[in-house]
């Protein structure tokens, strides 16, 4: 494999990971406001729930606390 054809994968790659970190940064301001979740967020929390998806990970994907997972899991 030549350099070239390395250089053109890995900028195909990066560009994907650059689409999906924007994707994620826009379910994160949509889901947060300053310090607390919107209702779309208490909603995305409580389907990721629905769907077993993990508390910690629920946090991960808002970079929210575990703790703020809880509260609304609990609800």
């Amino acid at each position: 494999m030549s350099v070239d054809s390395t250089l053109k994968i890995l900028s195909e790659e990066i560009r994907q990971l650059e689409a999906q970190a924007a994707l994620v940064h826009v379910i994160r301001s949509t889901a947060k406001n300053g310090t607390r979740l919107t209702e779309f967020g208490q909603e995305l929390v409580r389907i990721c729930l629905k769907h077993q998806i993990s508390q910690a990970q629920i946090a991960k994907i808002l970079d929210i606390s575990p703790p703020a997972v809880h509260q609304y899991a609990a609800k």
